[in-house]
């Protein structure tokens, strides 16, 4: 969501569409959108077996864990059962939070859009400025592009080697039957028909996971963006008035108005902080986790595909928290700018009591609004510095671990 020259008209339903397709595509759909009962039912079924398979492989995930011999001595696989651990920590967290607030959510998401602009007034939201870029777009494709390479590679690598295998040594070709998922099922996989069904709930627990773990932040970045929009349109507002000393009473009802609408959107920026604040700062420590575990194991798998994918599964978990960051900056710069916007004003021509009403509130905008967990961690740009910090110190202390033993 970037500066942009669209003038089309976007509709609020629109604005909301990426975060809403991600929920829907897993048959989940928070806003309670009519639709017919048979569709209803598909993507409850649907739900309940990613639901399902979800719990299974996380079970015997931290199943195998807990075996230690089944990763002791293998640092290869050790890293692989580490990310998976964070990126599954990780999306616990926010299934449970996302569930638990959703009614919450649900309120937030219709109080925006009873405030959303009409048609006519869109122009002047520069609604077009603050709407999903191509950028943002594609890095949401590019996403879910690299977590399906990371899913099907080790399918498409089986296929590729058991061909190859085949015109070399012809019938003692072996398929090798490799998985994303490191841990062994409680069924032996190396069948076909096997096989294929741990491959069927590998996707639906990844597409479980995965689609909880980026709608969430989605969410936050849609809801953020909104909220951001309306402080630009204030600050604007501020910054385009001309007050004047003969027009007293006008002057103060316009800036109690402009007071009103800033104190409704603390509040709706207040519960947003309420429902992600926690969730994004505790998406730091999970990341930068993940983030060291990738970067390692790409390292050690070297340049083939597995390498390859897990690489671009990189990139994708970076700038997924750098998007997060960004938005949180929006909404720390544009909610700052109001007092220079106020300030900005020629405000010397209006009256005393108008003079001394801005004045307070300028005093009541100097500190901006920010997510942040409890006044602890606040997400900005500077965090994803840290992040980035975090994560090359924490892989540069697992290598030498590593080396050593």
């Amino acid at each position: 969501m970037v500066k942009s020259v669209k003038q089309r008209i976007i509709s609020y339903e629109e604005f909301i569409y990426m975060p809403n397709i991600i929920f829907k595509s897993l048959g989940y759909d928070i806003l309670e959108t009519p639709r017919p009962f048979w569709q209803k039912i598909l993507m409850r079924v649907y739900l309940a077996i990613c639901f399902c398979s979800h719990l299974y492989i996380v079970f015997y995930l931290f199943l195998r864990i807990i075996q230690w011999d089944t990763i002791r001595g293998n640092p290869s696989n050790f890293i692989r059962y580490a990310e998976l651990f964070f990126l599954v920590l990780n999306s616990e967290i926010k299934i449970i939070s996302f569930v638990y607030y959703r009614h919450r959510l649900q309120q937030l998401i219709f109080k925006l859009r009873d405030i959303y602009p009409v048609e006519s007034c869109c122009k002047k939201y520069r609604v077009g400025d603050f709407y999903w870029s191509r950028t943002a777009i594609y890095g949401f494709r590019y996403f879910f592009f690299s977590v399906l390479t990371v899913l099907f590679s080790p399918l498409l690598q089986s296929v590729l080697v058991y061909f190859y295998q085949y015109f070399k040594i012809r019938n003692e070709a072996q398929f090798p039957y490799l998985r994303a998922y490191a841990m062994q099922l409680s069924f032996e996989t190396k069948s076909p028909l096997n096989y294929a069904l741990a491959q069927l709930l590998e996707f639906t627990c990844t597409h479980f996971i995965m689609n909880f773990n980026m709608g969430t932040d989605v969410w936050m970045m849609s809801l953020s963006a909104l909220i951001c929009m309306h402080f630009a349109y204030l600050g604007q507002q501020l910054e385009q008035y001309k007050p004047s000393r003969y027009q007293e009473r006008e002057d103060c009802a316009y800036l109690s108005n402009i007071v009103r609408k800033h104190r409704h959107l603390l509040g709706m920026h207040k519960e947003l902080n309420n429902i992600f604040g926690m969730l994004v700062a505790y998406n730091l420590f999970t990341t930068a986790s993940i983030l060291c575990c990738v970067a390692y194991y790409t390292m050690v798998q070297g340049f083939n595909l597995g390498g390859v994918s897990y690489l671009m599964y990189f990139v994708s978990c970076s700038a997924q928290f750098y998007a997060v960051c960004h938005f949180s900056q929006l909404l720390i710069d544009l909610s700052e700018n109001l007092a220079k916007s106020a300030y900005s004003q020629t405000w010397y021509d209006g009256s005393i009591a108008y003079r001394k009403q801005l004045l307070f509130f300028i005093l009541k905008t100097q500190k901006p609004v920010y997510l942040t967990a409890h006044g602890v961690i606040i997400i900005s740009r500077d965090t994803f510095k840290i992040l980035m910090k975090i994560t090359y110190n924490a892989f540069a202390l697992m290598s030498r671990v590593i080396e050593n033993d």
